[in-house]
């Protein structure tokens, strides 16, 4: 509901009345002069307000909140940013070994680790395999759910001994506690994927 930006960062009580009363004013759908008739405050001390200006006292306080149909201490806690950006190019790079065969060779890939570590219940994954390039992926714990989307190119995925062929806008399902591999298939100079798991809660 409130959204944070780099301008808005509060530092003092002030900042933090000032964010909230802009953003529930606005959900609201009222101009200032709505509100001030609604709290019995004037305007000026309103836009003051919303400035990050002056001292509110005890009774502008609960106006101001009635005015907005909250709790008072709505207008006082601390903002929480509502959504959280990832850059791709802070994304961690996973080194995975490939395989010919059965066999692990002397060769890496990396792959982007594109959820962060705090993400409790998802991974997102990005592969990029160069033609003939394959590696095992790891069984998850049962009641694991993967999702693999084909971005670009085509794999072919083994799933136990099930081989699918994934071409590009293909997603391919199965249960993730299952052994798996992927390699980008013959004839194509590389592919693009992105794997979804979810995993399951523990509680």
């Amino acid at each position: 509901m409130i959204k944070e930006t780099a301008s808005d960062k509060p530092e003092s009580f002030g900042q933090y009345i000032a964010i909230h009363m802009k953003a529930f004013r606005r959900e609201s759908g009222l101009s200032q002069e709505q509100l001030s008739e609604r709290s019995g405050i004037p305007r000026s001390t309103i836009a003051s307000l919303e400035r990050g200006e002056g001292n509110p006292t005890l009774q502008v306080l609960v106006g101001i909140s009635q005015g907005l149909g909250v709790e008072m201490a709505a207008l006082l806690k601390k903002p929480v940013p509502t959504a959280v950006l990832h850059k791709n190019k802070d994304a961690a790079r996973v080194p995975k070994q490939l395989i010919e065969g059965n066999e692990k060779i002397a060769k890496f890939i990396e792959v982007l680790q594109l959820t962060p570590e705090t993400s409790r219940y998802l991974i997102l994954q990005e592969y990029t395999l160069q033609e003939g390039e394959r590696f095992p992926g790891a069984p998850h714990t049962p009641g694991t759910e993967e999702y693999f989307f084909c971005m670009k190119g085509s794999f072919e995925i083994m799933v136990e001994s099930e081989l699918f062929t994934v071409e590009e806008g293909d997603l391919l399902c199965f249960d993730g506690h299952q052994r798996h591999a992927y390699a980008c298939r013959a004839g194509y100079p590389s592919s693009k994927g992105l794997s979804i798991v979810v995993q399951v809660p523990k509680f």
